[in-house]
């Protein structure tokens, strides 16, 4: 048995954790450290009676859970999705639903949460990502066996209008490269336009990814990083960004920087310090609300239009659901309609 702390977004709360024989743990947060060493005293002397075995099967809170579920996403998950999964937990759920028992949360009760966050003006996309968020957590709770059914799964979610991703069109790409060229994120862009890389992936990639005799670049978890699904992919690099890596690849040997890292700047790997610097490029290229996503985008975007089929973007993308694949689905349409163009008697 321990009496820990853990720091939340809405303040620190010390908790007391107990894991039974069977592997069952009783987890309930208590407050401040003196509560938790009065609490931890009375369990073990409880234990002492063997008059303690009681909490084991007794309810337990949504704050316990939330502690149990930031442990699994936290080991489980990539830094990006665990950091808005505590951003959304800690920053909404948690003062929402408090130390209410989990068999107490109804249907009703997530409605009146999803109700009350409109009311905040929310987002309709900020309140389906905290439910889902809220589902995924009753669902590992019926796997820990805490609760018999998930309630928050009963719960519709609000209608979200869902807009094309944006992408860049074959000039507006021309006027991107243009301004990056001389930039020291210049082979970056490159990259993410050639390989529709996410940016952990860009800012992971390791000259150890890169087979430039086979002309292939891998994207594949490592000892310290994961990709978002645990996957790997190796897509072909196409002669345009083949010659940009191998140029960088010398410029890299030629400066002295020794680095395992493909992208870096003034000999150290660039980790989430290029917002700025694409800021400017965007500018100097004419362009508005252009991000590194935007260009993982332009990828997929250009791939479909050029013919490529959905099952094969997927793929490319390295996405885990066809569902997420499909919102490029309206420029395949686009496609096949100017196919009839092709007839042989189109123009009379």
């Amino acid at each position: 048995m321990s009496v820990r702390k853990r720091d939340f977004k809405i303040g620190t709360k010390w908790f007391v954790d107990v894991t039974f024989p069977n592997g069952k743990r009783y987890r309930r947060i208590v407050g401040t450290k003196k509560q938790a060493d009065l609490v931890q005293r009375k369990i073990d002397a409880e234990i002492i009676e063997g008059s303690w075995g009681i909490h084991e099967t007794e309810d337990v809170p949504f704050s316990a859970l939330v502690l149990e579920y930031l442990e699994y996403a936290e080991a489980s998950k990539a830094a990006s999705t665990y950091s808005a999964d505590k951003y959304r937990i800690e920053g909404h759920l948690m003062p929402y639903f408090g130390d209410t028992p989990l068999t107490m949360i109804t249907p009703q009760m997530v409605d009146n949460y999803k109700a009350t966050r409109i009311r905040e003006d929310a987002s309709p996309k900020t309140v389906v990502n905290e439910l889902v968020n809220l589902s995924h957590m009753f669902k590992m709770a019926v796997r820990w066996r805490y609760i018999d059914k998930n309630v928050v799964a009963m719960v519709e979610k609000p209608r979200v209008i869902t807009n094309p991703p944006k992408h860049l069109n074959c000039e507006e790409i021309d006027q991107l490269l243009k301004a990056a060229d001389g930039y020291y994120i210049y082979p970056l862009i490159v990259t993410a336009l050639h390989t529709g890389m996410r940016k952990a992936e860009l800012l992971n990639l390791r000259w150890s990814d890169i087979d430039f005799r086979q002309q292939t670049v891998t994207v594949q978890s490592k000892e310290d990083w994961h990709t978002k699904n645990y996957k790997s992919r190796t897509l072909q690099l196409t002669p345009f960004l083949y010659s940009v890596l191998k140029e960088h690849e010398q410029d890299q040997r030629r400066l002295g920087v020794k680095s395992d890292y493909v992208f870096t700047y003034k000999g150290n790997r660039i980790q989430d310090n290029i917002k700025k610097s694409l800021e400017t490029v965007v500018k100097e290229a004419g362009l508005e609300g252009v991000t590194l996503h935007t260009l993982r985008h332009t990828f997929a975007s250009q791939l479909v239009m050029a013919g490529v089929s959905l099952m094969e973007v997927q793929k490319l993308m390295g996405h885990q659901s066809f569902e997420t694949t499909l919102r490029y689905a309206h420029l395949t349409e686009d496609h096949v309609k100017r196919q009839v163009l092709k007839l042989p008697f189109a123009n009379g």
